[in-house]
């Protein structure tokens, strides 16, 4: 069991790499059909940010995967640090979230950086959730099964 685990997040982890190129591009490459048989076999993915460069990616291996055909059950990115005030400040951030934001996917933002930096929900795309504490969250969907990736 703990060897499938590891070589399930290996192949995210491989995944993940490939979407550094992917973002470069306007139409991501598509992932290998054995990639893709691999990572349907894990049906809850997150991400944990607290940079903007790796939100962005979150976002983007999002859709290399939908489009490759992954097929799981939860994708949540979870946010922290300053990019939670970047979000608000930065439109083109803002609409980048915004325009990438669907049913498919969850985005948490820590209430406790939200405080620290003068960020309101109001003050986020719509569909964002807050909780509480982003590392609590990390660890909540760890042990709800969670292949869990902090770049």
């Amino acid at each position: 069991m703990m060897m499938k685990r590891t070589f399930q997040f290996f192949s995210l982890v491989v995944v993940m790499l490939f979407s550094t190129a992917v973002m470069s591009q306007d139409a991501p490459k598509m992932i290998d059909k054995a990639v893709v048989k691999t990572l349907n076999k894990t049906p809850n993915l997150g991400f944990g940010v607290s940079e903007e460069r790796p939100l962005r990616s979150a976002f983007m291996m999002y859709e290399q995967m939908k489009q490759s055909g992954v097929k799981f059950d939860n994708y949540e990115i979870v946010v922290w640090s300053m990019v939670v005030k970047n979000i608000k400040e930065d439109k083109d951030l803002f609409e980048f979230i915004s325009k990438r934001m669907d049913d498919g996917i969850t985005v948490s933002v820590c209430s406790v950086a939200m405080d620290k930096l003068g960020v309101k929900k109001e003050d986020l795309p719509k569909g964002i959730q807050v909780v509480d504490n982003a590392y609590v969250r990390i660890f909540e969907l760890q042990a709800l099964g969670y292949n869990f990736l902090i770049p």
